[in-house]
């Protein structure tokens, strides 16, 4: 009689970026995924000797065989940290530009108790290989706290800009953040003010709460912030 199968593990988005963390080669690790559990994109950040194309296939086989998930080579986006880099990104970074696989990515987050209920919590980002944390505290409620830590995500943000352009060039700021039920699920709406020199711009982001709400509010205010925030670092 042939031996049954052994089954797969359940998977979530901790669980296999925690997986992909411990890929050879690979520094840091995001996935995003829409509800229902579609992987839309793999982002990796990767060192050392493993090449971008072996590191994609390493991706798909640790997911099939840890949770039988197969994925499109395509979904998987790799950015290499160090001297490794093609010569075409050398070239880009030598004229002061950078790649547009580097964005801001979730690294971690931590939430600490304080007196008379309150919370501070504390948001780290990776951007072009370097981590950036934010701190902020606020009211241990609900909402409160959902705010306080797209803020502790925009001061982490902003630590990467300061080391950019310097002081003063550019504050972001939370204007709320809501939790909706839709399509048989739910989703963290985040909205925030950028201000750059007179002018204000608002930004919107959106994720789907897949393990934590405060994780989706990390990945919905990275991606109300990420693309106009790269466009001016």
């Amino acid at each position: 009689m042939d031996a049954e199968p052994t089954p797969k593990t359940e998977w979530n988005i901790e669980r296999a970026e925690a997986l992909l963390n411990s890929l050879k080669g690979v520094v840091s690790a995001r996935v995003v995924a829409r509800p229902g559990g579609v992987i839309e994109e793999i982002h990796l950040l990767t060192e050392g000797d493993v090449t971008a194309k072996q590191s994609v296939r390493n991706v798909e086989s640790a997911l099939l065989a840890h949770f039988g998930l197969e994925i499109d080579h395509r979904k998987v986006s790799v950015a290499e940290r160090d001297s490794e880099k093609g010569a075409a990104v050398k070239a880009l970074e030598a004229f002061g530009g950078r790649s547009a696989e580097t964005r801001f990515l979730f690294v971690t987050h931590r939430v600490e108790t304080e007196q008379a209920h309150r919370v501070r919590i504390a948001v780290t980002v990776e951007w072009d290989g370097e981590p950036y944390e934010g701190e902020a505290s606020g009211a241990d409620l609900p909402r409160a706290r959902l705010e306080t830590t797209a803020s502790a995500t925009l001061r982490a943000i902003e630590r990467a800009i300061v080391a950019q352009l310097g002081e003063g060039e550019l504050t972001l700021s939370v204007d709320g953040v809501k939790v909706i039920e839709a399509f048989d699920g739910q989703f963290v709406l985040v909205a925030i003010h950028a201000i750059y020199g007179r002018s204000i711009t608002a930004l919107a982001g959106a994720a789907a709460v897949e393990d934590t709400a405060d994780r989706a509010v990390i990945l919905g205010t990275l991606q109300a912030a990420d693309r106009w925030v790269r466009g001016r670092i």
